[in-house]
């Protein structure tokens, strides 16, 4: 088996509070599989019950908050972190996959997510759809590199700042980030719930020009 010498694994996230229905059922899923693999996880929004456990610490904050701050956060860990969406269910070897990428230099992770219909969870028969990056993992010093660059309107939940992540990312680090989507990292449920009610404001910017994945790993 490979064996990761990054033992440390870090999520920070946001989530709908007082979700019902789908969009409940959706962040269950997704945080109880990360309470299996992150170290400590930090979600953007007031104190859910459902959501708590001994690792995760909550983050008061305005709904659908600024990427920049949850980047700001991830900046001051002392561990690889993990930016990703509230309905994500991460493969229970995350963090050897995440390792395949740092064993080749990299300072950067991101991958394209696999769809499963929350109806059957079945993982395996789970396909690649669309060309959404729900998840980003990178080093803490490239995350402030991103805070510090990231127009401020983007946030969580809507579109464009995964756009911009990927661009900038591959200006950052051309040779040192790279797409795990072959190794199955990320899964996302299908739903039809979409509320973005920001309006984002995309300004000229070269890195959000830069569309497309990095290489494989």
């Amino acid at each position: 088996m490979f064996q990761p010498y990054y033992s440390g694994l870090i999520a920070v996230a946001s989530f709908r509070p007082n979700a019902t229905g789908e969009v409940a059922a959706n962040q269950l899923r997704a945080k109880a599989s990360w309470d299996q693999v992150f170290d400590r996880i930090f979600l953007f929004g007031p104190p859910e019950p459902q959501l708590a456990s001994p690792k995760t610490e909550f983050i008061e904050c305005e709904n659908f908050p600024h990427i920049s701050m949850m980047a700001l956060t991830a900046s001051w860990q002392p561990d690889p972190v993990c930016i990703l969406n509230a309905d994500i269910v991460v493969a229970l070897h995350l963090k050897d996959i995440v390792n395949k990428g740092w064993s080749m230099n990299a300072q950067a992770l991101t991958s394209k997510r696999y769809e499963f219909d929350p109806g059957r969870e079945n993982y395996d028969s789970a396909e690649v759809v669309d060309y959404g990056a729900d998840f980003f993992c990178a080093f803490p010093n490239i995350w402030k590199q991103v805070w510090r660059n990231i127009p401020p309107g983007f946030r969580i939940g809507h579109q464009q700042w995964d756009s911009w992540m990927l661009g900038f990312l591959m200006h950052l680090l051309p040779s040192r980030f790279f797409d795990l989507t072959r190794h199955r990292p990320i899964y996302h449920p299908k739903h039809g719930d979409r509320n973005m009610p920001h309006h984002i404001v995309v300004p000229p910017d070269s890195y959000y020009a830069q569309l497309g994945f990095p290489a494989q790993c």
